[in-house]
């Protein structure tokens, strides 16, 4: 078995975009990002979209820019370590999705005044915002079906008990 993370942050220091997140999703962390260690070097590195397109950084690398709010490790088979692994890689250099984000700033903003709307920007697997990437990872390592689109790094977060702890 290998051990996966999916792992929630907020930025170090002061960050318009982040600080908003936060605010309008009323959460202690603004981003998400996927751990895993690197089974030919041993190295920790995390996936995620973030900056202007879908990247992987070292482990101190992520942890220069953002300060680890709570990680939720997911124990997995060999084959669905690789399918994630594949996944990832496959999505790397896919910009960021503005688009979504600020798709996502409209539902926060009228959320503030009672009004519930999905996410006007669909998502075609072209491009992500972090807890889009993170839940388009866990839906093609691992086959849960998730609502990719409208997904926040709250939302996500809050599905984070349903998950199974291991997956064969």
């Amino acid at each position: 078995m290998k051990n996966i993370s999916v792992v929630f942050s907020k930025h170090k220091g002061f960050n318009v975009f982040s600080g908003l997140i936060k605010l309008g999703l009323n959460t202690p962390f603004s981003h998400v990002a996927i751990k895993m260690t690197d089974g030919d070097t041993g190295q920790v590195v995390y996936y995620q979209a973030s900056g202007m397109d879908i990247n992987c950084v070292s482990e101190e690398a992520f942890l220069n820019q953002e300060d680890v709010v709570c990680e939720k490790d997911i124990q997995v088979s060999e084959e669905i370590y690789i399918k994630g692994k594949t996944f990832a890689i496959s999505q790397l250099g896919k910009p960021y999705s503005m688009p979504a984000i600020f798709g996502f700033a409209v539902q926060i903003l009228l959320g503030c005044f009672g009004v519930k709307i999905t996410n006007p920007a669909k998502n075609n697997g072209s491009q992500y915002v972090c807890s889009q990437f993170a839940a388009a990872y866990i839906e093609n390592a691992e086959g849960i079906e998730l609502d990719v689109t409208n997904m926040t790094p709250k939302a996500l977060y809050e599905l984070m008990p349903s998950l199974p702890s291991v997956l064969n």
